[in-house]
């Protein structure tokens, strides 16, 4: 049942090439930033990552229940 879907229509070719040069600018932003990310990260040790991880978890899961008791209130 087609109740909301639409025909996609085809794009131009001004329109493709604008679309490849905003997905190659952005790929390259992702690219540039994984590499500094990497750099910064590379002399981190196991038990550093690991620590890195709770504190990420414990951070998130805390904003959460935050959240959730908002809610409730």
């Amino acid at each position: 049942m087609r109740l909301m879907r639409s025909r996609k229509k085809p794009l131009s070719q001004r329109q493709e090439a604008v679309a490849e040069k905003v997905a190659g600018r952005i790929v390259q932003g992702q690219r540039r930033l994984a590499g500094y990310l990497n750099r910064r990260t590379a002399g981190l040790s196991g038990k550093s990552w690991l620590l890195l991880l709770i504190a990420f978890c414990l951070a998130f899961g805390s904003y959460l229940l935050y959240l959730l008791m908002q809610v409730w209130d």
